[in-house]
């Protein structure tokens, strides 16, 4: 590998990076619409059975993808803090 292939590579990054924001953003409208229905229907904003659903989602999807778990794990759990927040 050279350093223009090295600096390529390091593009890419930037622009997953770049991606993965613009879906977090796009998550958190997404949390605060349903933090505005839970609201609006007196719902608790802390629901075990969907955190649940999710974490069963998440395996899932890393199984199929091959990403590590642990890692998954790690950043959903933070989302999943995040969603809270920003619902209440």
């Amino acid at each position: 590998m050279n350093h223009s292939e090295l600096e390529y590579l390091r593009e890419l990054i930037c622009e997953t990076d770049a991606e993965i924001i613009s879906l977090l953003a796009t998550r958190n409208e997404v949390v605060k619409q349903i933090g505005e229905y839970k609201k609006k229907n007196n719902l608790p904003i802390f629901n075990q059975e969907r955190e649940n659903t999710l974490r069963d989602f998440h395996d899932k999807i890393c199984s199929e993808f091959g990403v590590n778990k642990n890692l998954a794990t790690q950043i959903f759990e933070l989302l999943i803090l995040e969603s809270r927040k920003v619902q209440e």
